[in-house]
């Protein structure tokens, strides 16, 4: 039995003044899986997030959030329990430097929610158990590294309790352990029965945790479905040449499609997509997700 959905996009476009920055983008969320929302930067990747729990305003489109259409007319007036409901982390967001952690946690939830302090302690305390921190509760961010305020930011986002958890470039700038501890975290959550959407361009990330994905190019939606699919449009066209001039390059482009080249001392070596089995004497490779997501953002739509 498929996931209940929580979550559909329909139609949707966002225009900043003349500029076009999501082009009818219709997609649909299922609940308790890890979506990554990947393209080239520039995108749309980002507004695309922002639209979800309306940080901006879509210029057309329907958002059904478990089957309420958030940008319907009088929506507006229910705004914050919408975001009560999305936990947003951002790529730039800034914990209060003159706040320990666990003051950062809790000062919204107390202040603003109303929630007991103890309470407010309590959830906080479990939040950063779940995200490695649990004996950082009394650090300044001065003293976090850039993986733990990204991780302080995810419990941040959670103490609400949220059905969705919208993460904007989470491992952007983070050394490989830092990045293998927060896509475990990410994915924790997702077995807990959060819906987990992340933006990113770093295609191992996907592969690692990601159930499906959706593919931005230029406002579009180039292809929505699971990494394996994706990948089943390259595998057994995926070739290895070994050139001696980089001149070489030139003509290989008119018979392949180049995924990517490779310098070595004895030459150049070129990954490239045998469409047209133009090499027919040489024996394909096992393709990866970045084969396959080089190919399509060089034009190959697989919607």
């Amino acid at each position: 039995m498929a996931n209940e959905k929580i979550l559909q996009v329909v139609d949707l476009c966002k225009s900043f003044h003349k500029l076009d920055v999501l082009k009818h983008i219709s997609v649909d969320f299922e609940k308790n899986e890890v979506v990554s929302i990947i393209g080239p930067s520039g995108g749309g990747k980002s507004t695309f997030l922002r639209c979800l729990n309306l940080l901006e305003t879509p210029t057309s489109g329907q958002i059904l959030f478990d089957g309420v259409d958030i940008c319907a007319k009088g929506q507006s007036k229910h705004i914050d329990q919408h975001r009560q409901k999305m936990g947003m982390v951002f790529q730039q967001f800034n914990l209060f430097n003159n706040m320990n952690v666990m003051h950062n946690l809790t000062a919204a939830p107390t202040r603003i929610k109303g929630m007991d302090k103890e309470q407010a302690e309590a959830k906080a305390l479990q939040l950063l158990g779940r995200v490695g921190l649990a004996d950082r509760a009394d650090a300044y961010p001065s003293q976090l590294s850039g993986g733990m305020k990204r991780r302080v930011g995810i419990a941040q986002a959670l103490v609400g309790d949220p059905q969705i958890l919208i993460v904007d470039e989470p491992t952007a700038g983070l050394d490989p352990e830092e990045r293998v501890r927060f896509r475990g975290v990410l994915s924790r959550f997702a077995k807990d029965g959060k819906t987990v959407l992340l933006s990113t361009h770093i295609v191992e990330d996907v592969y690692q945790i990601c159930e499906e994905l959706a593919v931005l190019r230029k406002g579009h939606l180039f292809y929505s479905g699971t990494p394996d699919a994706l990948m089943s449009h390259v595998e057994g066209k995926v070739k290895i040449l070994r050139l001696d001039r980089e001149e070489q390059i030139l003509d290989l482009q008119k018979d392949a499609f180049v995924l990517s080249t490779t310098y070595e001392s004895n030459g150049l070596i070129a990954r490239i997509m045998d469409e047209n089995m133009a090499f027919p004497n040489i024996p394909p490779v096992s393709a990866t997700l970045e084969d396959a997501y080089v190919y399509c953002m060089g034009g190959k739509s697989h919607a």
